[in-house]
């Protein structure tokens, strides 16, 4: 640990979620995690004004149905701790769905986690579809030039092209009972993130029966988060 890293105030958590969360909004999240430091008596700076609260930034939010093997959530502290302490203090503070993987002091200064994100992976297991047909759906979705989606902005529906936040799609058999095994990279930057929700539906499979894990984060820096 260097002295700056050493001096920081700044503690970046690496997290996985599990069963239940993976239907937990953010800002409920944000909540067990809130609950979870307080208990575990870590010294959190807090927010001015009429409501104050510790000062957090997740990385990325996540899509709901979606767990997780590998989030990051940055804290700010009143005082120095050691990330070997902190990791202990928490060691049964979280809920059982709520894993901590890894703790790192990262420089106060450094840019907000949402700013530095590029892309993410997901690991998607469908039940009930050919491998082929997959196979096949997913070469004529990369091969467009674009597909147009609409979303709904804060004041009406917004269009976007759902191809340029595909990086990469790949197909494998499943192990029973699932069929099919998708993975997939998606853009995840400032106005033009891709939802594996939204790649399912165009490729035909929303109504499949599924299960969603995200197992990495990239950031621009090129560090990287990714599931053991």
């Amino acid at each position: 640990m260097n002295e700056q890293d050493a001096m920081s105030l700044r503690v970046r958590l690496m997290f996985a979620t599990s069963g239940p969360l993976a239907y937990v909004s953010v800002l409920d999240l944000g909540r067990l995690w809130e609950r979870a430091l307080r208990r575990a008596a870590m010294p959190l700076r807090y927010s001015q004004g009429f409501n104050p609260r510790p000062k957090m930034q997740f990385a990325a939010p996540l899509p709901t149905g979606c767990g997780s093997e590998v989030e990051w959530l940055d804290i700010w502290l009143t005082e120095p701790r050691e990330p070997a302490a902190i990791k202990v203090a928490l060691a049964d503070k979280c809920p059982p769905d709520l894993r901590v993987r890894d703790i790192t002091l990262v420089p106060e200064d450094a840019p907000a986690l949402s700013e530095q994100m590029e892309s993410v992976t997901y690991h998607v297991l469908l039940r009930d579809v050919d491998v082929a047909e997959v196979r096949a759906a997913c070469a004529m979705l990369l091969e467009a030039e674009s597909i147009c989606r609409a979303k709904r902005g804060r004041r009406r529906y917004q269009h976007y092209d759902l191809r340029q936040l595909i990086e990469m799609l790949n197909v494998a058999p499943a192990p029973e009972p699932w069929t099919v095994a998708l993975e997939m990279r998606l853009k995840a930057q400032a106005g033009a993130t891709g939802r594996p929700d939204e790649v399912l539906n165009a490729l035909g499979l929303a109504d499949v029966p599924r299960r969603c894990t995200r197992t990495g984060l990239l950031l621009k820096t090129g560090t990287e988060g990714t599931s053991p």
